[in-house]
């Protein structure tokens, strides 16, 4: 396991400007705290999607194939420790010949408009708008902050069962296609790589919504 910077730790949660600025500052923040790692196929089967924010803070990685609900229970904190209320966004993401996936993120108000924040494997993302239903994404559940605990895995925050509501909770979703993806890739030495030479390039934070220095930390 590798520690979180002592720098990024000793600042946690940070503080920031009620701003659309300071919002992209935060998300900067949460995707650089913890570190992108390959987890083995065994580990993927065993652990992912069951680590509260307190687990992933402690360990101080998080898997990169998929890091998305670790860094929004991350991030949802940090918002709520900064007086602000987020939405918790559940979704499915269906892709021609492929197996459902899930998606995680969140929404929150500010300066009367409604911001987007997602995490994806190379990127961070945080703009105006909202997550809207599309035939790519299907279905997008919604969870207000109150259930909000630093010792529930974020998918246990739509439901006690986390992880193995899924099926239930997404209609289409099968657990075990997408986890044996999710298996094979994280393993994978050559996707890793593939993946951090991504995220380090700074033109892919140009646009798109993309968070600057938003591809966080790799080893």
């Amino acid at each position: 396991m590798s520690p979180a910077s002592p720098e990024a730790t000793r600042a946690w949660p940070p503080r920031i400007e009620p701003t659309g600025p300071g919002l992209i500052e935060l998300v900067r923040l949460v995707s650089e705290l913890p570190r992108r790692e390959r987890w083995t196929r065994e580990r993927t089967w065993r652990e992912f999607g069951r680590r509260s924010p307190n687990e992933v803070l402690r360990a101080g990685e998080v898997p990169y194939i998929g890091p998305c609900p670790e860094l929004s229970s991350l991030a949802a904190l940090a918002l709520q420790h900064n007086g602000l209320e987020p939405t918790l966004i559940l979704t499915g993401i269906q892709r021609s010949l492929q197996a459902m996936k899930f998606q995680t993120g969140l929404e929150v108000d500010l300066d009367g408009e409604r911001w987007v924040i997602g995490f994806a494997i190379s990127s961070s993302y945080c703009y105006a708008g909202r997550f809207v239903e599309t035939p790519r994404r299907p279905q997008v559940l919604r969870q207000d902050a109150s259930r909000m605990d630093p010792d529930t895995p974020f998918l246990a925050w739509f439901d006690p069962a986390g992880v193995d509501a899924l099926e239930r909770l997404l209609s289409g979703y099968a657990l075990r296609p997408h986890f044996a993806h999710l298996a094979s890739h994280g393993a994978s030495r050559l996707r890793y790589a593939w993946h951090r030479r991504k995220a380090l390039d700074p033109r892919r934070a140009e646009g798109g919504g993309r968070v600057p220095g938003g591809g966080g930390r790799w080893a």
